[in-house]
């Protein structure tokens, strides 16, 4: 795997394998994909994963954000237009959709596109056919779609803001993002990437992570998921200048709730690491166990035998 452009399929979690395995299996096919996650878990980069490895690798992949996009120059970008169309259409123009025939086109945030777009949108996944706007002439397309999104389309659908016929047609191939706190044993070899990255575009020293930032790395939430742990990275290699990066070039968000490891404990150690991550569920909850039991996973009993087990005390906020 080409790492330097597959950052986020880095990992050795179950999860992560399990996306190699669909993103092999689909990459060859012309189904339509649905990446779907929250924002910042790299479902981008899993699209042009699939698209280096299908048969329309040699062409470049079409990246189009429907987000914050008006309905009419919206129509615009992906259908094209004729001159005249529209005020200010002085020439013809294709769209995304002649641009990337025989290529992929990359729908980022699919849910965001309005209503008259999704009809049109529609079509296009059923008959592989469109036209520009001010033009009835039908084209023929020859493009594969992979959709993402970080809304959850069966709710949008609910709601009245999502055809449900056009969520069906983008729906063929699922693929799950989860957050990077549900994939925790990734971090350590993400850390190593994005550390020798950020030394290389920096021509900075390559620095390696002590035990306890990387223990700490591990016990964070990451509400901004890889993207953010990218960013941390980056700033920590160059805070630390020729030291190993530590605690110190860590943001606070990240070492508050912090505590040394006990007696007889190593920063390495399974018990320091499920002690810390314990205890950080129970502090940045403020110590609402059900809401923490929910963060690590597990039942409140469960929690509840964990703060008795590990020996946490609320004092360790």
């Amino acid at each position: 795997m080409n790492l330097g452009s597959d950052i986020q399929l880095i990992g050795v979690s179950r999860a992560m394998q399990r996306i190699r395995d669909l993103c092999e299996r689909v990459a060859n096919t012309r189904a339509t994909v649905l990446i779907s996650g929250p924002t910042g878990t790299g479902k981008e980069s899993v699209a042009r994963y699939i698209h280096r490895r299908s048969q329309r690798r040699d062409k470049p992949l079409v990246v189009f954000n429907c987000h914050g996009v008006p309905e009419t120059l919206l129509e615009s970008e992906l259908f094209g237009h004729e001159r005249g169309a529209f005020t200010g259409a002085t020439q013809p123009r294709p769209g995304l959709f002649e641009r990337a025939n025989h290529s992929t086109l990359l729908l980022d945030e699919v849910g965001d596109v309005p209503g008259v777009a999704q009809a049109k949108l529609l079509r296009i996944l059923q008959e592989r056919r469109f036209s520009r706007l001010g033009s009835t002439a039908l084209q023929a397309t020859d493009v594969r779609i992979i959709a993402t999104t970080q809304h959850d389309l069966r709710q949008l659908v609910g709601q009245g803001r999502f055809r449900e016929d056009l969520f069906y047609r983008l729906n063929v191939f699922p693929i799950a993002m989860p957050a990077l706190a549900e994939r925790r044993e990734d971090i350590p070899a993400l850390g190593d990437f994005f550390l020798r990255r950020a030394a290389r575009q920096h021509r900075s020293r390559l620095v390696p992570l002590s035990d306890q930032a990387l223990t700490l790395l591990i016990s964070y939430h990451w509400p901004g998921n890889t993207r953010q742990l990218q960013s941390v990275i980056e700033r920590a290699l160059l805070l630390a200048g020729s030291e190993p990066i530590d605690e110190r070039h860590l943001p606070p968000e990240i070492v508050r709730g912090f505590s040394p490891p006990r007696d007889g404990e190593t920063v390495t150690s399974l018990t320091y690491a499920q002690r810390l991550i314990t205890a950080r569920a129970l502090y940045e909850t403020s110590w609402d166990l059900s809401k923490a039991a929910r963060s690590l996973g597990v039942s409140v009993h469960v929690l509840r035998q964990l703060i008795t087990t590990l020996g946490i005390q609320r004092k360790d906020e």
